[in-house]
């Protein structure tokens, strides 16, 4: 069973939802309308994803999702009506592993769902810990350390991590990279990639003016690190 809270405080639009999302039998739905509640809620309980609304009454949906990493790192989903290119990379600095724009029809949105569970359980068979000059990545557990202290990374970040050293030392396009992670096409909007990289960038790497590990090539992609 996946339980997934809900912050939202569109009551119209938290029934649309919860009924497409109750049809699924493998989904088990929370709503609550606040920032407030949803930090008293995930004190005490687990969730494997969360649909935040960026405009919520007290605590805002990003100031949440910021809070909310300190308990958990299931995937978020933002849903909102704001669609300009600051909001939505903030949204994405401040946690978030997707951007869903309002309106948007249900299949859609169960389907951007269902990839983000995907992806944060995805098992990649056991096998050796991978070492990159100060950098451990461990297949088995999907744990990463730098200096052997453990990185909180998110369910995204980390697949992007394991894509790019699974094929270390090569050319990956941008668009290889963002129809690998969210198995969709970009269409050319790059703004998740770029932030996710962008934290990547914060936690691995000692100069992120200067990477060592993810490097820019060409302007069109990446290259890891292959030593």
């Amino acid at each position: 069973m996946n339980r997934i809270l809900m912050i939202e405080d569109d009551m119209e639009l938290c029934e649309i939802l919860q009924f497409y999302l109750l049809k699924q039998p493998e989904y088990d739905v929370t709503v609550v309308h606040s920032g407030e509640s949803a930090l008293k809620l995930v004190q005490v309980r687990a969730f494997d994803l969360f649909l935040i609304d960026i405009m919520l009454p007290g605590i805002d949906g990003l100031a949440f999702c910021e809070r909310l990493r300190r308990y958990s790192y299931a995937p978020v989903i933002f849903i909102s009506c704001l669609s300009d290119d600051e909001t939505v990379i903030r949204a994405l600095k401040m946690g978030g592993d997707d951007y869903l724009v309002k309106p948007f029809k249900a299949p859609v949105l169960m389907a951007r769902i269902e990839a983000n569970l995907r992806r944060s359980r995805m098992a990649h068979p056991d096998g050796p810990q991978v070492r990159i000059r100060d950098l451990i990545l461990d297949v088995g557990t999907h744990s990463v350390y730098k200096n052997g202290q453990e990185l909180a990374l998110s369910p995204t970040e980390y697949e992007i991590l394991f894509y790019l050293i699974s094929n270390r030392g090569k050319f990956i396009s941008f668009d290889e990279i963002y129809d690998a992670i969210w198995q969709r096409p970009s269409f050319g909007d790059m703004r998740t990639l770029f932030v996710h990289i962008s934290h990547l960038r914060q936690k691995i790497e000692e100069d992120t003016a200067h990477p060592y590990y993810i490097r820019t090539h060409l302007r069109d992609g990446y290259i890891f690190a292959a030593e």
